[in-house]
């Protein structure tokens, strides 16, 4: 039997050989949903609200499929706690719905806005405990449309 050798300098045609392979199963397995990737599935979201003609607060995120995804949301410190991120949150979820989704999600840390999440309507779906090694956890929150 031959010795299998592990490299931690793969190369960049190793990566592609690791990815075609992946490719193929995945092709095999789901061709609807792969080819839905090459069809441009995601479409970006960018809300920014504005005061007097400053940014105080913004959402960037995507729809994929059936589903609203927020990478980031953030609201000027001064003007935390008046609507804002929920305004934010509400029309991200009118143009995840006119898109056809169904669902939505976002990852937060426990130390930014989880109660803002959950009060929205989020629901917590996964945690990962201690994931920037300082005790602080990551949540994975989700949510239905359909109840929004």
């Amino acid at each position: 039997m031959h010795e299998i050798q592990i490299s931690r300098d793969g190369s960049d045609d190793q990566r592609q050989s690791m990815l075609s392979w992946l490719r193929a199963f995945n092709e095999s397995e789901n061709g609807d949903f792969m080819r839905s990737l090459s069809a441009g599935a995601e479409q970006p979201i960018f809300l920014a609200a504005e005061l007097d003609d400053r940014i105080v607060g913004g959402l960037d995120g995507v729809t994929i499929h059936q589903w609203l995804k927020i990478d980031l949301m953030a609201v000027a410190p001064e003007f935390r706690r008046q609507g804002i991120g929920r305004r934010l949150v509400d029309e991200s979820i009118r143009i995840a719905r006119e898109r056809d989704c169904r669902f939505a999600y976002v990852d937060t840390m426990s130390y930014q806005a989880p109660e803002f999440y959950l009060a929205q309507g989020f629901v917590e779906a996964g945690r990962l405990v201690n994931w920037d090694s300082h005790g602080h956890d990551k949540l994975f929150l989700s949510m239905e449309l359909s109840a929004w």
